[in-house]
């Protein structure tokens, strides 16, 4: 690497021709190590690059049924259908069993729906039996609601496909501000499935009115909420419950699970599953 060498043929530029010399090795040697770090912080980069690749952290997860009608006959597909085929008496071993009926069809529309009120009503039930709690509301998404009851028996697959998420229960407490804001948050949405409240709201999505067991809402008292570990960290607009004190999320308790109890509770009394709109939320001008 050493270049631009001086030669001198008096012995008194001896001095000189070394300083030279040295000068160049010195600045030689610098441009070696600057290409060193160079290299060296490449490496760092990378590796620092990979490792937060390895460490992503998943912020939602969402998904959907997706229905296999027909297979190709392509490379491969003779594997899926055995693979299909011997995992098929399984699935439907686990699908077909009937837990209930449905009294009628149990559709989803807003501001509220006989299935909207339904999963509220059963959450609100099933929150207090499994934690022996006093539970004022109860409050869970619509869009976590896949597919309609339809009328007629009711099997565990057809709780699957209106359940499709592993969403367990989770128990919060807002005050009375903090609620209000609640209220406001699923008005601005249009409606969600509710227990235990009353509201009214304009067709631009402002809360007119809201009432918990027929009382306004006291802004001083606490109220104790059923909802899912999903809307318990603020999601789909309803960011107020984020906020909630006291926060127990039951890991083992799908709200699926609870769905599926409820409604084998009202087989065991004899009962079909029935719900209808009561106007616990009402479009008001």
């Amino acid at each position: 690497m050493l270049h631009g060498f001086l030669f001198f043929n008096k012995p008194e530029n001896c001095f000189f021709q070394s300083l030279i010399l040295l000068l160049e090795l010195i600045r030689d040697i610098s441009l070696f190590m600057r290409f060193i770090f160079r290299l060296l912080a490449a490496i760092i980069l990378f590796t620092f690059t990979a490792a937060c690749k390895d460490s992503k952290e998943t912020i939602s997860i969402d998904g959907c049924s997706i229905r296999v009608v027909a297979i190709d006959n392509n490379d491969g597909a003779a594997e899926i259908r055995n693979i299909l085929e011997r995992n098929r008496a399984k699935v439907d071993s686990i699908k077909r069993p009937v837990i209930g009926e449905a009294a009628h069809t149990l559709d989803k529309s807003i501001p509220e729906s006989p299935l909207m009120n339904f999963a509220a009503d059963a959450l609100l039930e099933m929150a207090r039996k499994e934690s022996g709690e006093h539970i004022d509301i109860a409050v869970t998404n619509k869009g976590g609601l896949r597919s309609n009851i339809s009328k007629g028996t009711i099997t565990f697959g057809d709780i699957f496909n209106v359940f499709p998420f592993e969403n367990t229960l989770a128990l919060l407490t807002l005050n009375g501000e903090q609620l209000e804001r609640l209220c406001e948050e699923i008005a601005s949405v249009g409606g969600e499935a509710i227990s235990g409240m009353r509201l009214k709201i304009t067709p631009d999505g402002k809360l007119a009115d809201a009432t918990v067991n027929g009382k306004p809402i006291d802004k001083k008292a606490l109220y104790r909420i059923a909802t899912s570990d999903y809307l318990s960290q603020g999601n789909d607009k309803l960011t107020t419950l984020a906020q909630g004190a006291q926060r127990e999320i039951k890991n083992n308790t799908t709200i699926r699970d609870l769905m599926i109890r409820y409604i084998k509770g009202l087989a065991t009394e004899g009962k079909k599953l029935q719900a209808q709109c009561d106007g616990r939320i009402t479009i008001t001008e």
